[in-house]
């Protein structure tokens, strides 16, 4: 029996069309219990949606929200001030990526203070909905294993990074453990041969710790005399580098940090002269070093996409199967690694007649 039509599976449900069209887009507009028996009936007769034509209704869909100007928010932790980019790096980038995509789909971005003194979920909510925002991107938080409270019901979600781990939010992100792969990988392609890895203890807490499960898996495959005992400490200073270095004997390090390259030299040692230095959260316009760009407007692009594709199904609250998707970062050579040594070039005899 070929798969019904949407008339079909009206006139099996007694309902119209339209009726159907919005349950199968889960549109609030209708009784939940409507929903739910359109939906099941679909199933039981193996509905499946065309794909031209649901591709068509998108554009159409896309090109109503574009004439009414439809938001969604950015909210952070901190208080938006002049110039906050500067300060707030990745977030800048996040909500520039977020705003180029969403400018494309349709939508507009405001940037909202979640923390403002006074400010409660309940009131948050209340704002968000007084501005007709349907759909919220949250910001890395301050600290790692932070919670965010909203009345979620109302909207379709997503964050970036992991620092929010209740609720289970849809969230983009660096693929942070694939990063640190390519990063042992360049400065191996350049002859190092002892790398380390040096960061805060918090930090590798921000990522699932999955900078340090690379690092640990990279370095298991390594014969003993290569390997080096990272460094996560809860206090990074000049005096902690130089102790770690002096007993690990590392000829580059890797870290997140951007002082880590200075605290190297006020220990004591040239770079990249004696160790190079490779970062694994690098802005090259800030930066003048080696390392991995995160891409963190191609993440914010994500985040956006995430959130809209909701809205246009009719999508609110928490999701029951939350989305992880991951973007590689790129790595950018700079002045902190020091160029491979040249090939040695082996000497051929040639056989004598």
């Amino acid at each position: 029996m070929p798969d019904p039509t949407i008339r079909q599976l009206a006139a099996l449900a007694g309902v119209s069309r339209t009726t159907v069209s919005l349950a199968l887009r889960n549109h609030p507009r209708l009784p939940e219990a409507t929903r739910v028996r359109v939906q099941q009936l679909a199933a039981k007769h193996g509905y499946r949606q065309d794909p031209i034509v649901s591709s068509l209704m998108t554009k159409l869909r896309t090109a109503r929200v574009r004439r009414t100007s439809e938001r969604i928010a950015f909210l952070t932790a901190w208080q938006p001030f002049p110039k906050w980019e500067n300060t707030h790096v990745n977030d800048g980038h996040y909500l520039a990526g977020m705003r180029a995509r969403a400018h494309q789909l349709g939508y507009e971005v405001d940037h909202l203070w979640s923390h403002e003194p006074g400010m409660t979920p309940k009131r948050l909510s209340r704002i968000l909905h007084t501005r007709a925002i349907k759909g919220v991107v949250i910001a890395p938080l301050h600290h790692a294993q932070g919670v965010v409270e909203l009345e979620w019901g109302h909207f379709a979600s997503a964050t970036t990074g992991f620092s929010i781990v209740k609720p289970d939010l849809h969230r983009t992100a660096h693929a942070h453990y694939n990063g640190m792969l390519l990063a042992l990988k360049e400065l191996e392609k350049r002859g190092h041969r002892r790398i380390g890895y040096a960061t805060f203890a918090d930090q590798d807490d921000r990522v699932n710790h999955t900078w340090l499960g690379a690092f640990l898996g990279h370095q298991h495959a390594l014969p003993p005399e290569r390997r080096v005992e990272p460094l996560l400490a809860p206090g990074l200073d000049p005096d902690v580098m130089r102790e770690w270095i002096q007993r690990t004997r590392p000829d580059a390090v890797i870290s997140n940090w951007p002082t880590v390259p200075e605290m190297i030299r006020e220990a004591g040692f040239d770079v990249p002269g004696e160790i190079s230095f490779a970062s694994l959260d690098l802005f090259p316009e800030r930066h003048p070093f080696a390392g991995i760009d995160q891409v963190p407007r191609a993440v914010g692009a994500a985040a956006a996409d995430l959130v809209v594709k909701q809205i246009q199904n009719n999508e609110v609250g928490l999701p029951e199967h939350p989305v992880i998707m991951l973007l590689n970062g790129v790595w950018r050579d700079g002045p902190t690694v020091r160029k491979a040594p040249p090939a040695k070039t082996r000497k051929t005899t040639r056989a004598k007649g």
